[in-house]
């Protein structure tokens, strides 16, 4: 073989490779479909917290009809839990507001620090009174009278009724406590709620007189709420009572009104419990 021709050979090998295409590797052209990730509802609420994630989403699967923030919140209040289950002792008798609910329940021994004589001589807070003073001298300025007739109430003097109430209603638990709290769940007990009657009849008569609709209306200015609203029956468990109202300050009472909430439960957990950030 001549070896020349075969160097020469060799090298226009090596010249035409150097000026080849690179060609690459040939690619894999089936490109997956881009997966939207749905965010998390409840998880973009400042007062959501992740440890209940598993109960809100089976509070939703019951309520489909409610809002990510309706689920939260009431799911954080406990609210998602039976009546009369899962209770917790009240942790704090002084705060204000102060949650005693049917998932809440004060001590058995436990009387306000500061009791003091309403009008008819019947006991509440001392701070309590001065609202409730207040708002019957501004409601006789236009002609409207409010009596308080029933106020502070002992744990032992609520056994005692709630225990009337099932004798006098054959034993119906579920009939009794849509209209009275089980001993050491009232919040008669605080101090801080009274029961209202106006210029005639009793207190289911109270949202006809003259003075129910004022109170609705004007409560809030000195404190006050309407604690067991229309609205808010099934979260709250008991027949809307027009004429039971609870101190709960005026700063609390009027951002209530302000924001259009109706139950004591849905502020504590959005404004007292979590802070919404503020942004300038």
């Amino acid at each position: 073989m001549n070896t020349a021709v075969t160097a020469a050979a060799a090298a226009a090998i090596v010249i035409a490779n150097l000026f080849a295409p690179n060609l690459p590797v040939p690619l894999n052209l089936d490109i997956p479909a881009i997966v939207a990730v749905e965010k998390n509802p409840y998880a973009q609420l400042y007062y959501y917290e992740a440890d209940k994630q598993a109960r809100y989403e089976a509070y939703q699967a019951l309520h489909a009809d409610l809002s990510a923030d309706e689920v939260v919140w009431r799911v954080n209040a406990g609210l998602d839990y039976g009546f009369y289950t899962n209770i917790e002792p009240v942790a704090d008798v002084n705060a204000l507001p102060l949650i005693v609910n049917k998932y809440h329940q004060l001590p058995a021994d436990y009387v306000p620090a500061d009791l003091a004589k309403l009008p008819s001589g019947r006991l509440a807070t001392k701070d309590t009174c001065a609202a409730f003073n207040a708002m019957a001298a501004d409601a006789r300025k236009e002609g409207l009278r409010i009596y308080d007739t029933s106020s502070y109430r002992s744990y032992a003097l609520q056994k005692r009724l709630y225990n009337g109430y099932l004798q006098r209603d054959g034993g119906n638990v579920e009939l009794v406590d849509t209209y009275s709290a089980r001993p050491g769940h009232s919040e008669h007990q605080t101090g801080r709620a009274i029961d209202l009657s106006g210029s005639f009849g009793s207190l289911n008569d109270f949202i006809r007189t003259p003075e129910g609709p004022w109170v609705n209306d004007n409560c809030y200015k000195y404190g006050f709420i309407v604690r067991y609203q229309q609205d808010i029956v099934p979260l709250t468990g008991y027949k809307y009572e027009p004429w039971h109202i609870t101190y709960v300050g005026v700063e609390v009472s009027t951002a209530m009104h302000e924001l259009g909430i109706t139950c004591l439960e849905e502020y504590v957990v959005k404004y007292i419990d979590h802070q919404p950030s503020v942004t300038v």
